[in-house]
């Protein structure tokens, strides 16, 4: 029979911070998988119009989206403020050329008397 000098708080297991599913080591962690981050790639992908175009601005390939898209892989912060900053720019551009098609309906109106 072995006898242990130390007390019985040491024997017990450690308590982690991290939730059950993840490592202790950083490098062993994997990214969230989550539905809402999953279903936020799935909409980006449909408003960019199609899944090469959010896969490009992620850096990645079709297929490692389809991983994330499929919870085999966790989307990242990373991923999600670069599917939000390529919307943002695809929305300002967008406004930016209703504004333009805004701006040549203006003169058009004028010439038909239509506006004061």
């Amino acid at each position: 029979m072995m006898i242990s000098a130390s007390h019985n708080d040491a024997r017990e297991a450690p308590v982690f911070s991290q939730s059950i599913n993840c490592s202790p080591m950083r490098e062993q962690r994997g990214y969230p998988i989550e539905i809402w981050r999953m279903v936020g790639m799935q909409t980006a992908f449909e408003i960019l119009g199609g899944k090469g175009r959010l896969a490009s601005a992620l850096g990645i390939t079709v297929r490692s989206l389809n991983y994330k898209l499929n919870a085999e892989r966790g989307v990242s912060n990373l991923d999600l403020t670069l599917a939000a900053s390529t919307l943002e720019t695809r929305g300002k551009k967008m406004l930016d050329h209703a504004r333009k098609l805004r701006d040549g309906i203006e003169p058009q109106a004028k010439c038909m008397g239509t506006a004061e």
